[in-house]
């Protein structure tokens, strides 16, 4: 009689291959048979005809166990999410080696992304700390001729009141300029870094003060009511916080203000901008006065020294803004052709002018640190599906007692989310610190420093980098877990070896990527690690050792009238410089209005006696610098003709002028400058000067800028009340700085030193980009380099513990220990080649982005790339010996017994 017979109903998934169950089934019954003795081909006939109608069977499984899933789904319900977090929570505990690793590889990629997100969402992405700043826009004189088609240049005070006036699409403009002041008498006095605004700037900027009041239109006159704004940390610093400094007078150089107000808890504007034409403002302004034009300056088209903010009205474009302006600079140059002629006005919005000098370098971080994070979630994908495939016959097991697909599925993601959020909480911690390290070593003039911080957005991209990694990485790992029946899981064979070939291959080929997202790094590093080489083997054309440098500045008032009170500035530096100069173990001492390297820059229009003078648009312009004393012995700048300035060159003397070697070269290429004479229009009335010496070039804005023709006027002649004091000492220069101090304050004990620093830190703060650049990048490719190694050690090393078997078999047929050590070396270093090969190819392609950062060097330089590829080589060598030296050491007969 023929039997038949269902299978169980216990298992609850419509989905399950029913025929890969039936023929389990069917095999083990025929075994059964074939056990007791019946011979195979009759158990197999008689196993298939006694199950009785198949396809029906199928189709009634497929429905008992859609009903099944169904109820069953119902009644788990939330208790089922529960117990799958509860033995995610056990599983990851109990493999605790596994845990740690996965959470660590996956805290520094996160961390080390959230770290240079916080930085750049800090610097690029934060709205500024003003109303509506999306409206605000910074308003530029652009030139031509010499000063570039691109360049940018502060406004005159009469240019202002014009574009005030004209503009109907911007709602206000304000103006303001540094002005720093030295707070205090002669018994704290502190130079404070301060500018002159616009009473419509606080407005404008829709910011209001903690305590007291703005600036109004009457305090903004010549010979008004002398009247201040402090910010809140001096506030807190030099009056504790007093509340009754408001209405109270303060001594800023020297006269008597009255505090009107102060401003809110980080407020700073102008916010450390780097703004053109040598208007560089602190990382932090501290103090405010009002802004106002001499009749004088409002006659001096000539004159550039304002940037200008302006607000868009509501519905207004920038664009329309420009299109005004545009018509504005052509008005004034037809009304003003003699000093308007080839200049244009531009806006541009204020965040791009808070953030541009650190733009590309930031993105380029951002971009670093993707590959890293790349590179971390490669590795745990690996470590999860190695976990996996170590569980494929728990996860059969769970199958054939009736879990489904999604089921198992669920249960991945859920112990992958969770492995995630551990290493998303860890990764916080991690970007805390890397954060504030990288806040160590940018640069101390980085815009809006202190806007950087952990906030909002940064945890919301950390959680959403956290999640989708965790369901990503769960998803990945339950369809290579889940992909086999039930029979191919159980019986192994060569169906084990098939999926095995398939998840070594996946494996393989993220390991290679990760070699060559980090050996693309790694060229990036080595590619600004040989730029910042040649920036530091140049010569900045002067003399940085044993060098002291201090700024100082004289009480100017509430004008700059150097007619009255410029023969005082130039007998006090005159002094100054002398009694420096006498100091024991001084060689010589003086000083600058614009010290090399600062980016301090002042600039000039000049024609040249005898010669035509050009057109305005054609003008010619050059770098000036007053210098006191001794100044070119104190900064060891080499005279190549003639002479310096001396006690001859007094202000009623024949007036002179120092040039350059590059101003020699672009005007009198082939032929001695010396006593030629030359129409300069740097001074306050245009003086013709004899040329009386030519030095040697110095890189006044930065290393990597080009040498610009540039001239020295003596102090005597052109009084400046700001300069930067020079001492050249046999010793340390720091160790005098209590000797020059004294020397200061016998001479007016009022004024203080800022800023003191040897001549050296101004070189190295001048490549403090280029070198926060270079380390930054260069911990980035170091940890992309680690983590890939990692990788490529445990594929190999997983792969040689999958083949013990086959290195029993090898060595019992003959093999030798060398020839199973370099078939693992060669499987390593084959990847690590194929990465290589493609990591070369991919930074041909991106280094280019990185041309405007280099100096000297080519994006593609050949030497920077064969150098990366052989250590990336070397490194995947000594990865790939540890495994394969271990491999040589399996014994045959244990090997094959552990099968």
């Amino acid at each position: 009689m023929k039997r038949s017979f269902r299978l169980s109903d216990s298992t609850p998934d419509p989905r399950r291959d029913v025929q890969d169950e039936i023929a389990f089934h069917l095999e083990m019954r025929a075994r059964e048979m074939m056990e007791r003795g019946m011979p195979e081909a009759d158990a197999r006939r008689l196993a298939t005809t006694s199950f009785g109608d198949r396809p029906a069977i199928e189709a009634e499984c497929r429905e008992i166990r859609g009903h099944h899933l169904r109820d069953r789904n119902r009644r788990e319900g939330m208790r089922g999410v529960g117990m799958d977090l509860r033995f995610a929570l056990r599983s990851l505990r109990r493999e605790s080696g596994f845990t740690a690793a996965a959470v660590l590889t996956l805290a520094l990629g996160i961390g080390a992304t959230a770290a240079v997100f916080t930085v750049v969402n800090g610097v690029l992405l934060r709205p500024l700390p003003y109303s509506d700043p999306s409206r605000l826009a910074m308003i530029w004189t652009t030139g031509k001729g010499e000063r570039g088609p691109e360049s940018q240049w502060p406004l005159s005070a009469p240019t202002f009141i014009d574009v005030r006036e004209a503009s109907r699409s911007l709602q206000g403009v304000a103006a303001f300029r540094d002005w720093p002041y030295v707070l205090g008498d002669a018994t704290e006095p502190e130079q404070i870094p301060s500018a002159r605004v616009s009473p419509s700037l606080f407005p404008l900027l829709g910011v209001h003060p903690e305590k007291g009041r703005l600036f109004s239109d009457a305090d903004a006159v010549e010979g008004g009511a002398q009247v201040t704004l402090i910010g809140h940390d001096l506030w807190v610093r030099r009056f504790s916080a007093s509340p009754e400094i408001v209405g109270h007078q303060i001594t800023l150089s020297g006269q008597r203000v009255t505090v009107i107000g102060i401003m809110p808890p980080g407020f700073a504007f102008p916010r450390g901008a780097e703004l053109p034409a040598g208007l560089r403002f602190p990382v932090r302004t501290e103090l405010w006065t009002p802004l106002f034009f001499t009749p004088k300056e409002l006659q001096s088209r000539g004159t550039l020294n304002l940037a200008a903010v302006g607000r868009l009205r509501p519905g207004a474009s920038l664009v329309q803004t420009d299109g005004e302006l545009s018509a504005t600079a052509a008005q004034l140059a037809r009304l003003y052709p003699r000093t308007n002629t080839g200049l244009g006005l531009h806006a541009i919005p204020l965040r791009e002018q808070a953030a541009a000098p650190m733009r590309r370098g930031l993105l380029l971080f951002l971009g670093a640190v993707a590959f890293v994070l790349l590179i971390a979630c490669a590795n745990v994908t690996n470590l999860l599906l190695a976990r996996a495939a170590t569980r494929q016959r728990e996860f059969a097991l769970r199958s054939a007692l009736g879990a489904a697909r999604s089921r198992i599925a669920r249960q991945l993601v859920t112990e992958n989310v969770v492995l995630a959020i551990a290493g998303g909480c860890l990764g916080m911690l991690v970007a805390s610190w890397g954060s504030r390290a990288l806040l160590r070593l940018v640069p101390g003039n980085l815009p809006r420093a202190d806007d950087i911080s952990v906030d909002w957005r940064v945890l919301i991209a950390t959680a959403a980098i956290t999640v989708v990694a965790g369901i990503v990485f769960g998803l990945a790992t339950a369809w290579h877990a889940t992909r086999r029946g039930v029979a191919g899981a159980l019986q192994g064979g060569s169906a084990r070896a098939t999926e095995g070939i398939e998840r070594a291959l996946g494996r393989r080929t993220m390991v290679a990527a990760e070699v060559a997202l980090s050996l693309m790094l790694l060229i990036g590093a080595g590619l600004l690690a040989g730029s910042f080489a040649r920036l530091q083997r140049l010569s900045p054309g002067f003399d940085p050792g044993h060098a002291l440098t201090a700024q100082l500045l004289l009480p100017i008032g509430a004008s700059f009238d150097p007619a009255s009170k410029g023969a005082r500035w130039a007998a006090f530096f005159g002094q100054l410089t002398e009694r420096l100069g006498a100091l024991p173990g001084v060689r010589a001492a003086g000083a600058v209005s614009s010290l090399p390297l600062t980016g301090a820059v002042e600039s000039g229009g000049f024609s040249i006696e005898g010669r035509p003078v050009p057109p305005p648009a054609q003008a010619p312009s050059v770098d000036y610098s007053v210098v006191s004393g001794e100044y070119f012995r104190a900064m060891g700048i080499r005279l190549i003709e003639g002479r310096t300035f001396d006690a001859r060159d007094r202000a009623d003397a024949v007036a002179v002028i120092l040039v350059t070697r590059e101003f020699v070269r672009r005007h009198f290429p082939g032929q001695s400058a010396i006593g030629q004479r030359m129409l300069s229009g740097f001074d306050f009335t245009p003086t013709v000067r004899e040329i009386i010496g030519v030095v040697d070039d110095v890189r006044q804005t930065s290393l990597d800028a080009g040498n610009s023709p540039a001239v020295y006027v003596p102090e005597a002649q052109m009084p400046y009340p700001a300069l930067t004091v020079v001492i050249r000492t046999d010793g340390d220069p720091l160790t005098i700085l209590p000797a020059a101090r004294r020397e200061l304050s016998a001479i007016d004990p009022t004024l203080a030193f800022d800023h003191s620093q040897t001549l050296d830190d101004v070189v190295a703060d001048s490549l403090a980009r280029q070198r926060f650049s270079m380390i930054v990048l260069a911990a980035f490719a170091a940890t992309a380099l680690c983590l890939a190694l990692v990788g490529l050690y445990g594929v190999i090393a997983l792969n040689t513990r999958q083949r013990r078997r086959e290195m029993g078999i090898r060595v019992a047929l003959g093999a030798r220990p060398l020839d199973v050590l370099r078939l693992v070396l060669r499987e390593g270093m084959g990847l690590a080649g194929i990465g290589v090969v493609f990591g070369l190819l991919g930074a041909v392609v991106t280094t280019r982005v990185m041309q405007s950062l280099l100096f000297g060097i080519s994006a593609t330089d050949r030497t920077v790339f064969a150098a990366a590829a052989v250590l990336v080589a070397v490194v995947a060598l000594l990865a790939t010996y540890v495994p394969a030296r271990r491999a040589t050491r399996v014994h045959p007969a244990i090997a094959l017994r552990m099968e």
